[in-house]
């Protein structure tokens, strides 16, 4: 590291620590979500925004996934130091927590998924030297309720909000509630990049939120791989049915939107 970049970061460091005593933020940001919905891209954004507040990005921190990690993968290991952080932030003094999550197409997200964590699937160094097929065939043994288990177990766990109950405006896009332990904002990712400035002048006040691209799958070394199990992947129409049914896409997305889920899924006969 140059002194130029050493003298930067002591600069900021500084002026975060000055933020912190003098302004007195109570606010603690949590980018809480689901893994592959664009948390990334919001965290990312959230930080060039606000450069000197407390934002963080967490996947879980919920006892039902964390108790499976200990046990778990390696590749896991990660979940669970990020939430031992933030809990450690928590007991640090009285926060005015604000949560962000988003919501994603489940097929799309799992998708995705697959290519984050293959290590515990599939015996590779690398996602690339697995066949397009052999994704494909692995995916399809999937139930694609994994983005409705998350809120059912981990989000309420942590949260206490049973987002099923609340409802959510998915014309919009995003909504915002309120319980006693936080202020929540939850936004489509397939709306993103249109409501994305006004829904965070509606959870964090007046300003200018400009959205950032950040951990897209697509872009990556394997991105040519992703397309291609994109492309091959499709699944009957009784399964989407039962996907399309269930609580968490009859609560995030509405009726029209349904129906390009399913006919971007389904099997062509």
């Amino acid at each position: 590291m140059t002194k130029r970049n050493k003298a930067i970061r002591f600069y900021h460091r500084i002026r975060k620590y000055l933020y912190k005593k003098i302004i007195n933020d109570k606010d603690l940001i949590l980018v809480y979500t689901l893994s592959k919905v664009g948390s990334s891209s919001v965290y990312y954004s959230l930080k060039k925004t606000y450069p000197y507040k407390e934002i963080h990005h967490v996947h879980f921190l919920g006892d039902t996934w964390l108790n499976k990690f200990k046990t778990g993968h390696r590749i896991f290991n990660n979940n669970l130091k990020n939430a031992e952080r933030i809990f450690t932030l928590l007991n640090k003094k009285p926060w005015r927590l604000k949560i962000i999550a988003l919501t994603r197409d489940p097929i799309a997200r799992d998708i995705s998924g697959m290519f984050q964590t293959w290590q515990h699937v599939f015996d590779v160094p690398d996602i690339t030297e697995v066949p397009a097929e052999q994704i494909v065939e692995q995916l399809h043994k999937n139930d694609f309720l994994y983005s409705q288990n998350w809120f059912e177990t981990d989000f309420m766990e942590f949260t206490g909000l049973n987002v099923f109950q609340e409802g959510f405006d998915a014309e919009q896009g995003y909504q915002i509630y309120k319980t006693d332990q936080a202020d929540i904002l939850i936004m489509q990712l397939e709306q993103l990049n249109v409501i994305y400035n006004e829904a965070m002048q509606a959870f964090l006040g007046n300003g200018s939120y400009v959205l950032q691209k950040e951990n897209i799958t697509a872009s990556r070394e394997s991105g040519k791989l992703h397309s291609q199990v994109k492309g091959l992947l499709r699944l009957p129409p009784e399964t989407l049915e039962e996907i399309c049914t269930s609580d968490y896409m009859t609560t995030f997305y509405n009726a029209v939107q349904l129906e390009k889920f399913k006919e971007r899924w389904v099997e062509k006969l």
